[in-house]
């Protein structure tokens, strides 16, 4: 599949010292409210979007780098000034949510005040506010400080100020937003990059046309953006980051070169390191050898190889010493050392599968790998920062293939979805390049559905149903259900389902982990759809496809601004057995037409009565993403929303009951 295509990137900049743009208000301020104009008391409506509930008027950031220590500090002052409109607008506001990184942020100072529409201000009482609560975001840990801005109201003004300090690489590396998801009026970074010899900050644009202006004042630069339209977020689209107009600014000793000078360069270096680490002797030739004994080609012994990793290799998610002492194990100091205690980082984990490789002559390398969850990688940016992941390469059959055997939920060739169809830096002493990931196919992560329903006379259908996701659908279950228990797992089940949306009613989960987390996992629940049925006298009118008729179209909009974009390929099978109502019966009926779509998706369904009338079994298949056809661009939209449409409209086929003739 061709690599997920990468919105037009601006030229990457060089800023050494002073690069940005001159600030019009000094950085003091940024400890001081600024007065509120009667203009802004008055603004009854959004100067920028018409029908906004809110605006943002401004929001100011001044950061500051600095060494502390050995350690990079920046400090950010955060200073946003909303226009509340409508009563909506103010209950949405009546709680915000600041969300940061687990490691090596911190907020030290939360301030706000409410402005009524007489100019009167009520600040926030400073026990209003609730202190690092850990949630899941976007599927990973994040820490969350929220307040309740006192007596809101439409007309009202909110503001509020933060002070939020970033160490090392959290500081390094620092994405700006420059579009919130309100309209705003103007949006401000301050900047005071850090002054150190041989250390260059470096600045790419994204989605934007802002122009930094060219000195500083009082030392910080100025980049500004005014009348921004807000962020909308639309179902199956790319990466925030792939649309929302930002910035991205780090810091790095490379002096600016080609991409394809620097990406060798890399590649060599982080080739030399790996070299090192992963040289097999005799002792990992022979246990490569027993652990492969039998196998008849390079593909055969290279799964008994990642096979071997995922069942013996005990993997600590954490490379803190407190946490690899807590699971038994010591910090490796080679290869040897990782095979003799059989378990250390997920790194670990995959260097011992490529020394492994590599004593069987298998001719082996090291990849780095962007993920394409927040944007998607441009081979501009010229830092190992933005190839975060590792894999590792294996020649097979003259093609280079990707395996990541510590990866936690995945099948021995699978690698995680957003290292799918990736350029990944192939790391070479003589010829680093980038060559692309595998994507698995849509049976590879594939969700069944089966079991017995029974549809009573008032036209409610309840029963017992189990589900099983495999590949990629079962990294996502089991990562949802992680740290999920009791009840709480009805919930989970219905959020990760979308069932809330058609009206079902979760109970009773029963999660079935197994003793191999790579497996599919099984999910056993009790289902409810009350009044699902639509029953008159003399009939009842039911939807076959019980748990996807209500569930609404994918895609509703007619115009859509972003491309259609779909994470991985995925599969879905249903088998339902549907039981009547004692005294009605189905007569049979047709199946629908299939749905196909060359090279990107296939759908069918049947609706087969039984021969006295009293059950139906319910079957139906759904493949999307055949090929790795993933990204569809905007001008593709009518095509794609169609093809969903005519799925919707098989799902909602129905089948009429009639009541039984009584017998004399």
């Amino acid at each position: 599949m061709p690599s997920p295509k990468v919105l037009p990137l601006p030229l990457l900049s060089v800023v050494l010292a002073m690069a940005l743009a001159p600030s019009l208000v000094p950085a003091a301020l940024a400890a001081s409210w600024e007065p509120v104009t009667a203009e802004q008391l008055a603004q009854a409506k959004s100067t920028i979007e018409p029908g906004a509930g809110a605006e943002a008027i401004f929001q100011k950031v001044w950061v500051e780098d600095k060494l502390a220590g050995r350690s990079l500090r920046s400090t950010w002052e955060v200073y946003v000034r909303i226009k509340i409109f409508t009563d909506q607008a103010a209950q949405e506001y009546s709680k915000i949510d600041i969300d940061y990184p687990l490691h090596d942020v911190f907020i030290h100072g939360v301030e706000a005040r409410t402005i009524q529409p007489d100019g009167s201000i009520v600040p926030l009482d400073p026990k209003a506010q609730v202190k690092e609560v850990v949630v899941k975001k976007k599927g990973e840990g994040v820490r969350r400080r929220s307040f309740a801005p006192p007596a809101l109201k439409a007309g009202c003004i909110v503001e509020y100020r933060v002070h939020e300090v970033r160490y090392d690489a959290e500081a390094q590396v620092a994405a700006f937003d420059l579009q919130r998801d309100i309209p705003t009026q103007q949006i401000s970074y301050y900047v005071k990059p850090l002054q150190l010899q041989g250390w260059f900050l470096r600045q790419m644009r994204f989605h934007t046309g802002a122009v930094p202006k060219e000195y500083p004042v009082d030392g910080y630069y100025e980049t500004t953006v005014r009348d921004q339209l807000g962020f909308k977020a639309e179902p199956f689209s790319p990466p925030e980051y792939q649309q929302r107009a930002w910035m991205l600014e780090y810091y790095t000793d490379e002096k600016l070169t080609t991409p394809e000078t620097f990406w060798k360069k890399y590649g060599r270096r982080v080739w030399d390191e790996i070299d090192i680490g992963t040289k097999p002797d005799k002792d990992v030739r022979a246990q490569a050898e027993q652990i492969t004994s039998g196998a008849a080609t390079d593909v055969e012994r290279t799964r008994r190889l990642a096979e071997w990793v995922q069942r013996e290799f005990k993997v600590c998610r954490s490379n803190d010493p407190d946490s690899l002492k807590a699971a038994g194990l010591h910090r490796n100091s080679g290869l040897k050392d990782a095979l003799r205690q059989k378990g250390g980082t997920y790194l670990d984990a995959d260097l011992t599968f490529a020394g492994l490789a590599r004593a069987l002559g298998l001719e082996t390398r090291w990849l780095r790998v962007p993920s394409r969850r927040d944007w998607f990688f441009d081979q501009n940016m010229m830092n190992g920062y933005f190839l975060p992941a590792y894999e590792v390469g294996v020649r097979l059959n003259g093609k280079w293939e990707a395996f990541d055997p510590g990866s936690r939920y995945l099948p021995w060739d699978m690698v995680p979805w957003d290292e799918e169809a990736q350029l990944a830096l192939l790391c070479d002493r003589d010829s680093s390049r980038f060559v692309e990931t595998p994507v698995a196919e849509p049976g590879r992560s594939l969700v069944t559905r089966r079991g017995t329903l029974t549809l009573a006379e008032d036209g409610t259908v309840e029963g017992d149903l189990t589900l099983s996701f495999s590949g990629h659908l079962n990294e996502v279950m089991r990562s949802a259900f992680e740290d999920v228990s009791g009840s709480d797992q009805d919930s989970t089940l219905l959020e990760e389902t979308n069932w809330k949306k058609a009206g079902v009613h979760v109970s009773q989960v029963e999660l079935v982990r197994g003793s191999d987390e790579r497996q599919p996992l099984e999910a056993k629940c009790h289902v409810k759809l009350p009044e699902f049925a639509t029953v008159t006298g003399k009939r009842i009118i039911v939807e076959p496809a019980v748990l996807h008729a209500r569930a609404g179209a994918p895609f509703t909009a007619s115009v859509r601004r972003s491309p259609v974009y779909f994470p991985y390929a995925w599969s879905e099978r249903d088998s339902i057995l549907l039981n009547l109502p004692e005294g009605w019966k189905a007569a049979a009926v047709e199946a629908p037409e299939p749905v196909k779509a060359p090279g990107v998706a296939a759908y069918e369904c049947r609706a087969l009565v039984s021969e006295d009338g009293r059950r139906i079994l319910y079957l139906r298949a759904l493949h999307v993403g055949e090929g790795g056809s993933l990204y569809f661009p905007q001008g593709h939209y009518p095509g794609v929303k169609r093809l969903f449409d005519q799925i919707l409209e098989r799902d909602r086929a129905t089948v009429t009951l009639t009541r039984l003739e009584a017998k004399p």
